[in-house]
């Protein structure tokens, strides 16, 4: 897993991430063949550019 490696952390716990923020509303996911493709939701493009305020 590509973001695991870039963040030098376990897949399991950036998959552990994903799961949390998908459950929240922060990111979306679909699926591309045997990939699953996660991306910011509106409401996570919101928080982001405002810093959570």
């Amino acid at each position: 897993m590509e973001l695991a490696r870039r963040l030098g952390v376990t897949p399991s716990a950036v998959s552990q991430h994903l799961r949390v923020l998908h459950a929240t509303g922060l990111v979306t996911r679909a699926r591309d063949g045997r990939r699953v493709l996660y991306r910011r939701s509106a409401l996570g493009e919101r928080l982001a550019r405002h810093g959570g305020s």
